[in-house]
């Protein structure tokens, strides 16, 4: 990547500055003389990130040129990873929104997100309905498969948690650090 704008503004408090960077895809490695890159604006807590080419194309083809350097119809075929890329982009983008609707209906740290790889990518939607106990209900991006998780703590760092999904499961999980 090169960096062709590169600005942190401090109009406020020190840990907050306002971005606007813009950074390209190195041309001499990308086909078809396009020029793919992402542009960061906005606060630092909350940055916007936008893919952008020249010549105008649609974002999956910019991104497409921007991570590999060539068009989505360059013949490999990892269609799939680029999708769910896309998909969680626009997953990211609506972070805010969701938690407002969460706080709405009760439900706190709702999250909507993206997990898995390829073709075993889910949407996936998570919170607290109650203190200690989270719900998540996933469903593939490339497949009907949902997948319905409970979590419980039990005591600090300690948990338990039922999936239901294609298979069934009950664990007992403990999280550490190190």
């Amino acid at each position: 990547m090169i960096v062709r704008k590169g600005e942190l503004l401090f109009s406020g408090p020190p840990d907050q500055p306002l971005l606007n960077i813009e950074a390209i895809r190195n041309p001499d490695a990308t086909e078809d003389d396009v020029i793919a890159g992402v542009r960061v604006t906005g606060s630092a807590d909350q940055p916007k990130a936008e893919i952008f080419s020249d010549p105008v194309m649609s974002q999956q083809e910019a991104l497409s040129y921007l991570l590999r350097g060539q068009g989505l119809s360059s013949g490999q075929s990892d269609s799939a990873a680029m999708t769910s890329m896309l998909i969680g982009m626009g997953v990211a983008q609506s972070g805010q929104v969701v938690g407002k609707i969460g706080e709405t209906f009760g439900v706190s740290n709702l999250a909507l997100d993206t997990e898995g790889v390829g073709d075993s990518s889910q949407v996936v939607v998570s919170g607290y309905v109650l203190p200690g106990l989270q719900v998540k209900y996933g469903v593939g991006i490339f497949d009907s498969l949902a997948t319905l998780t409970l979590r419980y703590r039990l005591m600090p760092k300690l948990y338990v948690e039922a999936v239901s999904g294609i298979d069934q499961a009950l664990d007992l999980l403990y999280q550490f650090e190190f």
